[in-house]
């Protein structure tokens, strides 16, 4: 009877041993899978994983990182949430959580979690870069700078943060200076085609529209999946002294979409160089943009101009007036020519 006991004693243990090691697989593998960019794996493991351990405040903070990258913020939100009130001190998701708040537009909200992670950890470098992103959203670009450059101080190889005080300082009219950020960004990471797209970008701004080709295509051989470089080559082209610019516009919008179908920004480009030669191809496109964003303001506005342009005014003044609602400075004057409100 002894030895019976002893056996089953045994067993439980060993079964305890590796119902243990089974729940510590998951963490493992969900992280690893994250770690990958494998969020689909990552979160159908880390969330059998909380299941049964409901205190780890890293695997709910993954979790959320996890659904942030799909697109799930409510989600992501939940799993900050969690892991902050397992630990209120867990300053990494402190900050996570102000970035759902940041992608929701919520500016003000993130601003003030930014701050409460930086009060528990003032080296926080990457909290000080998403100050600065939220205040040049805000376009208060002064503060932006201010913020970036505290990045950049604590992180001296920093290269997102210098990236972003470059395009910071552009934005506040001070393009040399903003090239040459983006110039130190390159100089430690010459793999950082974010970087070489924001010289071209800068160069656009200016109307230097050839100098923004070639630091595009710079950007594509550092990363020739970047849908938002093609997106802004194409703008380049588009008002480029190319005789076929049109074309090589279209042509690069089209592959943006490719990479990213969710690209607002590319289908109202494509709207704009059909607009004069081809309204209706214009206004499908414009549509199309609509789906992804019904109160999207640029595509609201650019419906309306192209209503505008067709003589068919009721439908012009229902989109100026969707966008004037938003607070587009551009349909509130089309509609205060027309004495309308909105």
């Amino acid at each position: 009877m002894k030895f019976r006991i002893a056996i089953l004693v045994t067993f439980a243990l060993l079964s305890a041993n590796i119902y243990s090691q089974n729940v510590d697989a998951l963490l493992e593998n969900g992280l690893f899978a994250f770690n990958n960019d494998n969020y689909t794996k990552a979160i159908s493991d880390l969330s059998k994983y909380v299941e049964i351990n409901k205190n780890n405040p890293t695997a709910y903070n993954t979790l959320g990182r996890a659904y942030s990258y799909m697109g799930n913020f409510d989600k992501a939100m939940i799993n900050f949430q969690l892991a902050i009130k397992i630990n209120p001190n867990y300053y990494e998701a402190i900050k996570n959580l102000g970035y759902v708040y940041y992608d929701e537009g919520d500016f003000e909200k993130a601003i003030s979690l930014f701050e409460s992670a930086i009060k528990i950890n003032p080296k926080y470098d990457t909290a000080y870069n998403a100050l600065g992103n939220a205040y040049d959203e805000l376009h208060n670009y002064k503060k932006a700078i201010a913020y970036y450059s505290k990045a950049v101080a604590i992180s001296e190889l920093y290269d997102g943060a210098y990236n972003n005080l470059g395009l910071a300082y552009s934005h506040n009219g001070n393009y040399e200076k903003g090239i040459e950020c983006c110039k130190k960004a390159i100089e430690i990471n010459p793999r950082n085609d974010d970087a070489y797209n924001a010289i071209g970008v800068i160069y656009e701004d200016q109307g230097e529209y050839a100098d923004a080709i070639e630091w595009f295509k710079k950007a594509l051989e550092v990363n020739k999946d970047n849908a938002d470089v093609y997106n802004n080559l194409g703008v380049a082209y588009y008002y480029s002294d190319d005789v076929k610019g049109e074309n090589k516009a279209v042509k690069n919008y089209l592959k943006a979409l490719e990479l990213n179908p969710g690209n607002i920004d590319s289908y109202n480009n494509l709207g704009a160089a059909y607009f004069s030669t081809n309204p209706a191809k214009a206004m499908e496109y414009y549509n199309m943009a609509l789906t992804i964003d019904p109160n999207h303001v640029d595509t609201n506005y650019n419906i309306g101009k192209l209503y505008q342009s067709m003589n068919q005014e009721a439908d012009a003044i229902a989109h100026f007036r969707r966008a004037a609602r938003a607070g587009q400075e551009l349909s509130r004057k089309e509609l205060k020519q027309r004495g309308l409100d909105w």
